[in-house]
């Protein structure tokens, strides 16, 4: 009974041992899974957003698009038209004056 005891006490030793060295290889090991992860994390993120800016800049594409067919004038016609419009107003009131 003593022999199987003494050799339970030397298995469960070896365990602790073995357990302790995978405890020490899991932690060296965590900051290069950290910084992985930190790289997958901004990699994606910065995925996710030239995606998304492309899906909103299609879209605002696609807006111009059917507000042009509806017969709607953009902000960039509308600044044109007032700036042709007060250069015209200028030379008329040159021509008044």
């Amino acid at each position: 009974m003593s022999n199987i005891l003494k050799d339970i006490a030397v298995l469960l030793f070896s365990a602790g041992e073995e357990i302790e060295q995978k405890a020490e290889n899991f932690k060296e090991k965590r900051g290069e899974r950290y910084k992985e992860f930190e790289e997958k994390f901004t990699q994606t993120k910065d995925d996710v957003k030239s995606k998304l800016d492309e899906e909103v800049d299609r879209a605002k594409d696609n807006i111009k698009d059917f507000a042009g067919k509806l017969g709607f004038v953009s902000k960039a016609e509308y600044d044109e038209l007032k700036k042709k419009l007060d250069e015209m107003s200028e030379k008329m009131d040159k021509f008044t004056s």
